[in-house]
């Protein structure tokens, strides 16, 4: 399938932010907008975070939208243009946890916006429990068109930052695989200074634990 809609300008975006900051919230906005709007859209999301056992975008709000898997092997650029195929042009391709795709599959969909002048709008956290880049997230800030911060507060008043994951005594981990798919009982978003606050602690209690 060849692109014959040159005067198409899409582009691509990303907007990030900490857990719990309404990333999803707002794609699933912006979808039930573009639907009574009559635009044609499609909702994507990898299926790394599989939580709902099936192919749904939900929102920690209680509102959900079916969406199509783009499982860690598929070539996205390849899906979409099946799916133009068979269901017509999609004008928006709205992905919800961008930072689990692949560098690959940023490139593809960039590819899908400059071939068929789609807008792509991933959603997605910036950084990992340790304040790394995932590589999705790290393609993304680079080749974007549009880069926007959707913000939270910290308890203590200041932008989360921090991505922390806690165990089931509400204590701060530090160690462990980048992936972990978890909520609110997995994860709390915090500022720097009270994340580094946090390990502080931790790192003083560890060093009398080893003193005994």
């Amino acid at each position: 399938m060849t692109c014959d809609n040159h005067h198409r300008r899409g582009k691509l975006y990303f907007r990030y932010g900490t857990m719990g900051s309404a990333k999803t919230a707002l794609l699933l906005t912006t979808a039930y907008n573009f639907e009574e709007r009559g635009m044609n859209y499609i909702c994507m999301k990898p299926a790394v975070d599989n939580r709902e056992g099936t192919s749904v975008i939900r929102s920690r709000i209680g509102i959900e939208r079916r969406c199509e898997w783009i499982l860690p092997e598929a070539d996205i650029y390849s899906m979409l243009v099946e799916i133009f195929k068979k269901e017509g042009f999609k004008e928006w391709i709205l992905i919800d946890e961008a930072q689990f795709l692949t560098t690959m599959q940023v490139d593809q969909l960039a590819r899908i916006v400059d071939d068929f002048g789609a807008n792509v709008m991933c959603y997605g956290l910036r950084t990992d429990f340790q304040s790394r880049l995932f590589d999705g997230s790290r393609r993304l800030f680079e080749i974007a068109d549009t880069i926007d911060e959707v913000k939270s507060t910290c308890t203590c008043g200041r932008k989360t930052i921090i991505n922390a994951r806690i165990d089931r005594l509400g204590n701060v981990v530090f160690d462990g695989e980048q992936v972990e798919i978890g909520g609110n009982d997995k994860y709390m978003a915090m500022c720097r200074r009270c994340w580094a606050k946090r390990r502080c602690e931790r790192d003083m209690i560890d060093a009398i634990d080893f003193g005994e």
